[in-house]
This record gives structure tokens, C-alpha cells and sequence, in this order.
């Protein structure tokens, strides 16, 4: 089975293909002792737990056109990252199975930060009461 490295460090392939036997499944994630893994396409990606900086959920509302009407569905995602990209955003199966994975991820990566990065607001100037965007 051939590992696709997401960052610089490099593990040995005989390492992760015995952690990917013995790893604890969770939708298309695979959690290791020392690499958080996944399968995206045809392809195994892996990324060490030193790697990971950051590491959140992301909730999107997807719109579905219905037999009655339109609606939303929201759709779990998990974004890994570095101190300065995201380095993978991953589907996952449902909010009880993001819930699970991110308690087993904060048992296993104390030191990373858990919370999305702050997005930058427009600068809002008020003028006479009424605000100019």
C-alpha cells in the first residue's frame, strides 16, 4: 500500500501500514499511534500528530432542491492544519462521528490548538448614524 505524505516528515511505509491495520476507523479516517491518516480518492494520505497545529470542525449548509420544497442539509467537515495552510479539509459521516473524532483527536494531540482561525472582518465606518460599507 503506497502513503502520500502531506507535509515534509516522512515515516517509514512498513510503520504506517501496521498502524493502518491496527488504527481506529472513523468514516474515511484512520487514527494511528503516530500519524492521523485518511483516503481521499484513490489515494492514503498521512500527516504525524507533531505535524498538526491546528485542528477544527467546519460546518457548511449545502442546498437541496426536495419533492416539497427547497431545503438545507449541514455537512461536518474536519480541517487539519499547520501554523500557515490548511493542509486537508475531510468529509465526514455526521456530527456524532465529528464529535467522536475530535474528542479521541484532543486526547491525542494535547498542543494543538482546537478553534477555527478569526476571519477578518470589513472595516465598518460610521458616518452621521448610518454606516458606510
Amino acid at each position: 500500500m503506497k502513503f502520500n505524505p502531506l507535509t515534509e516528515s516522512a515515516v517509514d511505509t512498513a510503520v504506517l501500514e501496521n498502524e493502518y491495520k491496527s488504527a481506529r476507523q472513523i468514516g474515511a479516517i484512520r487514527l494511528g499511534d503516530t500519524c492521523f491518516m485518511f483516503k481521499s480518492r484513490m489515494k492514503n494520505y498521512y500527516i504525524p500528530y507533531s505535524d498538526i497545529k491546528r485542528c477544527f470542525r467546519r460546518v457548511m449548509g449545502v442546498n437541496l432542491k426536495m419533492c416539497c420544497g427547497k431545503g438545507e442539509m449541514q455537512v461536518e467537515n474536519l480541517v487539519i492544519g499547520d501554523d500557515e495552510k490548511e493542509l486537508a479539509v475531510i468529509q465526514l459521516p455526521g456530527t456524532r462521528a465529528a464529535q467522536e473524532l475530535m474528542k479521541d483527536l484532543k486526547e491525542r494531540m494535547p498542543d494543538c490548538d482546537f478553534s477555527a482561525p478569526k476571519r477578518e472582518e470589513p472595516a465598518i465606518a460610521v458616518q452621521g448614524g448610518a454606516a458606510l460599507v
